[in-house]
C-alpha cells in the first residue's frame, strides 16, 4: 500500500500554499469576512495560475488531473480563506464537474473552456424552502409553452447565485417524485430571475441567496445533457453527490487543521504559572486528541477520494468522509476556543471565525445526520 502523494500532488500543494499564504494574509481574510463580500480578485488570480483548469480534460482546454488534485487545492485554500475554496467550487465542482459528468458534447464544448479560464461562475440551484434533506420533493416547475420552459418557483440557501453566470436549477417536469426531475441550465440575467442575498452565521463572502424563478424562459437547449435529460435530472444530482461529499470535506479538513494549528502555536506562546500553558497535561491531551482525530480524516477523505478516482463503488466511503471530517473539525474548532479562552472569544482572533465556519459543513451537502442515513442502510440496517 502506497500512502505517498505523487510528485505532481506535492507540486500542486506547495505552489497553492504559497498562492494563498501571499495572497491571502490573516487581514486580508478578515476583512472579507467582516464585509462579507465576493472575492473576484482572487478568483481571477486562481485562474489566470490554472487552478480551475485541474480534473478537465485537455480536450476541452483544461490540464487533466483527478479529484486527489483538486481536493488538495481546496483544502489548502481552506487552511488560510475557505470562502475562497467555495468561490472555486463554484466554478470548478458546479460549473466544470456538472457539465463534465452530464452535459452534451455541445454544452461540454461551450462551457468547459471558459470555466478553465474562469471566465464564467456556475451555481446549484436545488433546495428549496420545504426541499431540504428530501431534495426530490421540489415544487419548482418547468412548463414547457411554445417551445420554451417557463420555470416558476422559490430556491433557498443556494451559493453563488447571485454573482452566477449560469445557475443549474432542478425543476420539476413530470409528478413522478425522482423520474420528474430536469436540470437547467439558467442564464442568471434572464428575466423573471431574482436573487435575493441572505445573511449567514460564517462563511462570509460566499453570496448565499434565495432565489425567485417568474416565468424564467429557457430553451430545451439549455437542458442538462440536452433534450435527451429530461426527466433525468436526480440521476444527475446522484452522479455530482460523491464529488460534492469529497469538496466539502476537503474544505473542514483545511479550516480543521487551520484551527489546530493555531491552537497549537497559541499553547507554546501562552504562558500561566510560570510555564507555557502546552506544558500543562490537560492542555498536551487535547492537542493530541485534535491531532489525532484531524490526521485520521485526513486518510479516511483521501482514501475515500482515491476510490473515486478508480470509479469504484464508493459512496460508502464519501459519506463516512464528510460526515468525520466536518464533525471532527468542528470539534476542533470548539477545543480551540476553550485553549485559547478569552482571547478566542474576540472578533479579531480567527478562531471563531473558524468555528462560525465549519458550522457549515455538518448542514451543506448532506447533513451529518442525512450521511449516517446513507451509511447505515449501506450497512443494512
Amino acid at each position: 500500500m502506497d500512502f505517498n502523494f505523487t510528485d505532481e500532488q506535492n507540486l500542486i500543494r506547495n505552489s497553492i500554499r504559497e498562492f494563498v499564504n501571499r495572497e491571502c494574509p490573516r487581514e486580508l481574510v478578515r476583512e472579507f469576512d467582516e464585509k462579507d463580500e465576493f472575492p473576484y480578485e482572487l478568483l481571477r488570480k486562481l485562474s489566470e495560475l490554472g487552478y480551475m483548469a485541474i480534473g478537465v480534460s485537455e480536450e476541452y482546454g483544461g490540464a487533466g488531473g483527478t479529484i486527489i488534485d483538486s481536493m488538495i487545492v481546496y483544502e489548502e485554500i481552506s487552511r488560510v480563506m475557505p470562502v475562497l475554496a467555495g468561490a472555486m467550487g463554484n466554478i470548478a465542482l458546479y460549473g466544470s464537474k456538472v457539465i463534465l459528468n452530464n452535459g452534451s458534447e455541445e454544452q461540454k464544448r461551450v462551457y468547459l473552456p471558459k470555466l478553465t479560464k474562469g471566465e464564467m461562475i456556475f451555481a446549484f440551484a436545488l433546495t428549496e424552502p420545504d426541499a431540504g434533506s428530501d431534495a426530490a420533493s421540489i415544487r419548482t416547475s418547468a412548463i414547457l409553452n411554445n417551445g420554451q420552459y417557463l420555470i416558476d418557483g422559490n430556491k433557498l440557501y443556494i451559493t453563488g447565485s447571485g454573482v452566477s453566470d449560469i445557475t443549474v436549477t432542478a425543476a420539476r417536469t413530470a409528478e413522478s417524485k425522482y423520474e420528474g426531475i430536469t436540470l437547467f441550465l439558467v442564464d442568471s440575467k434572464s428575466e423573471g430571475y431574482c436573487a435575493t442575498p441572505l445573511k449567514k452565521l460564517g462563511f462570509h463572502g460566499s453570496n448565499t441567496c434565495e432565489v425567485v424563478f417568474s416565468d424564467v424562459k429557457v430553451s430545451p437547449e439549455n437542458i442538462l445533457g440536452g433534450v435527451s435529460g429530461l426527466n433525468h435530472g436526480w440521476e444527475q444530482i446522484m452522479e455530482i453527490l460523491n464529488s460534492e461529499r469529497l469538496v466539502m470535506s476537503s474544505f473542514a479538513l483545511g479550516i480543521g487543521r487551520a484551527a489546530l494549528d493555531d491552537a497549537l502555536q497559541y499553547a507554546k506562546k501562552r504562558v500561566q504559572f510560570n510555564q507555557p500553558i502546552g506544558k500543562f497535561q490537560v492542555i498536551q491531551h487535547r492537542l493530541a486528541e485534535m491531532a489525532t482525530e484531524i490526521e485520521a480524516a485526513k486518510w479516511l477523505t483521501y482514501y475515500a477520494a482515491w476510490k473515486e478516482s478508480q470509479n469504484m463503488e464508493c459512496v460508502r466511503e464519501t459519506s463516512m468522509a464528510k460526515y468525520l471530517t466536518a464533525e471532527t473539525a468542528k470539534k476542533i474548532a470548539i477545543q480551540g476556543m476553550q485553549i485559547l479562552g478569552g482571547y478566542g472569544y474576540m472578533m479579531e482572533v480567527d478562531m471563531q471565525r473558524y468555528l462560525r465556519d465549519v458550522f457549515l459543513f455538518t448542514i451543506v451537502g448532506g447533513t451529518t445526520e442525512i450521511q449516517k442515513n446513507i451509511i447505515g442502510k449501506i450497512l443494512g440496517l
